[in-house]
């Protein structure tokens, strides 16, 4: 008997030996992800477990490290600390409910913000990008619950093998541009200086905003009140608020707006800060996405926020209203900017090349390119042109570089069914002019093997979430530039098994 318990024991201990081994080696492997979007977690919650006295705390996702300046909120709030605890959709709002609870105490305000998104406002986990948000954190299990430590232990090895192989080929992730682990200030605010609206017409048409009964999952409306309810249970008080919205996204009335907060509000059990048509807000203050704001928007949306902090809080204050004479005002509260002009696309200057010369597909290199443009049908928006279609006498052509230019005006976009009927089309290229391609816009292309992107900072590029493919074949490739920033973006998450590099 004792010898079949001990070769038990020794069974178990062969299975488990091997996991323990390698997860000792990749917890021990220097942290891969330092430099990118979601390594900043971990400063929040070491911003968070630190901060002593009252505080605000702001939970959801990354719309509040780009609509907050926590810096104004505390001149306007006074005898409070903020913390930013806002980071990343793609974590789910549940995460950060959770994680957050490490350090709610007395006194404390917390706010709840998650996006106008279905996935927003569910319980939507995801464990790999979790891991490597928390990277090398020791307390990354401690406020998690049984369900989601269960997904990151049945998930560990998708994470650990992608870390393992940036660690042996030294390429570990250092992204382009802003969506970057130094772009967060020490409050957990985005810092760098976002100027104006870089969408094509002011929005992302893959990102609608609908506010109806889809958003109120019976499920995460039951988590909420539980964490609301912890909430209280620690002495804090705790609102419910909208995330900053364009309203050239929202597809919603204001009928529809209205009612849809009236039946959050009676399923909640907290107050909603803020009105949603507040949070509603003119497109020259959003930056790349409908939910994330520029710098002068950033000023805009906190000071919203404040006056309706300081009206719960009983707080005396007298908003500027435009037109106002500041020196009348004894307290003014925060100088609000004027909205930033949208850029114009307008003109670009096109080479004076023979259109009997065609360039080399194996020599372009992303640049201004016109020697196909007589094969697409185009519509103007604003300043720029979208591609539509491709004529008739075309649709059979193998391989094409998407043209820069169309009278005179940068080409911006491909629509839905923009190669409609192009059969026989297998690669495409995609130069440095191009902002925005629409959801199936490569619908119908059944040959299609790959498309070649230009660009190097892939966030720059507005991109539908899961349907860029329908209709084509099952392995289309994308491929980026050596060093080009895809895979650990914010646009270009859905189609991370797709890509592969290049060079020119």
């Amino acid at each position: 008997m004792k010898k079949k318990i001990i070769k038990f024991i020794c069974f178990i201990f062969s299975l488990i030996l091997p996991f323990a081994v390698f997860f000792l080696v990749t917890e021990l492997v220097e942290n891969q992800y330092r430099n990118t979007f979601v390594a900043e977690l971990e400063d929040k919650c070491n911003r968070l477990n630190n901060t002593s006295g009252k505080k605000i705390i702001f939970v959801g996702g990354s719309s509040l490290p780009f609509g907050l300046r926590s810096d104004l909120i505390e001149q306007e709030i006074e005898g409070y600390s903020v913390v930013n605890f806002g980071l990343y959709a793609t974590l789910g709002t549940k995460v950060m409910m959770d994680l957050s609870k490490m350090n709610i105490n007395q006194g404390d305000i917390v706010v709840l913000a998650p996006e106008l998104n279905e996935q927003t406002y569910s319980l939507y986990f995801n464990p790999v990008a979790l891991e490597e948000a928390l990277d090398g954190f020791s307390f990354k299990y401690k406020n998690l619950s049984v369900e989601d430590n269960l997904s990151l232990f049945y998930n560990y090895y998708k994470f650990a093998f992608k870390k393992l192989e940036y660690s042996v080929k030294n390429n570990a992730p250092d992204p382009i541009g802003i969506y970057r682990h130094d772009s967060f200030n020490e409050y957990g605010d985005i810092f760098v200086e976002r100027e104006n609206n870089i969408m094509v017409g002011g929005v992302d048409p893959n990102m609608d905003v609908y506010t109806n009964d889809e958003l109120l999952d019976d499920e995460f409306i039951d988590y909420v009140n539980d964490y609301i309810e912890y909430v209280y249970d620690r002495g804090a008080d705790i609102y419910f608020n909208f995330s900053p919205t364009n309203r050239l996204a929202l597809k919603s009335s204001k009928v529809a707006m209205r009612a849809f907060q009236d039946k959050l509000k009676e399923k909640l059990n907290c107050n909603i800060l803020c009105n949603i048509e507040d949070c509603i807000i003119n497109e020259g203050y959003f930056y790349d996405t409908n939910f994330h704001l520029n710098s002068a928007g950033a000023i805009y949306f906190t000071n919203i926020i404040v006056n309706n902090l300081k009206r719960v809080l009983n707080l005396n204050y007298s908003p500027s209203l435009p037109g106002d004479d500041p020196g009348e005002n004894p307290n003014p509260g925060i100088d609000v900017p004027d909205i930033p002009q949208m850029p114009d696309w307008g003109g670009v200057d096109v080479p004076d090349i023979p259109p009997e010369i065609k360039t080399d597909f194996d020599k372009y290199k992303g640049e201004v390119n016109i020697d196909y443009m007589d094969y697409f049908n185009y519509r103007l928006v604003g300043s720029s042109y979208r591609i539509i279609g491709v004529k008739d006498e075309y649709k059979d052509m193998e391989e094409v570089i998407v043209p820069s230019a169309y009278n005179g005006k940068a080409v911006t976009a491909l629509a839905s069914d923009a190669f409609f009927g192009c059969t026989s089309l297998k690669r495409i290229h995609i130069g440095l002019t191009i902002k925005l391609l629409e959801y199936k816009c490569f619908n119908g292309c059944i040959s299609l093997q790959g498309i070649y992107m230009y660009e190097l900072d892939g966030n720059t590029i507005s991109v539908s979430a899961t349907d860029l493919f329908e209709g084509c074949s099952r392995d289309v490739k994308i491929f980026i530039l050596d060093g080009a920033n895809y895979s650990t973006g914010y646009t270009w998450e859905h189609y991370y098994d797709r890509f592969e590099t290049f060079s020119r």
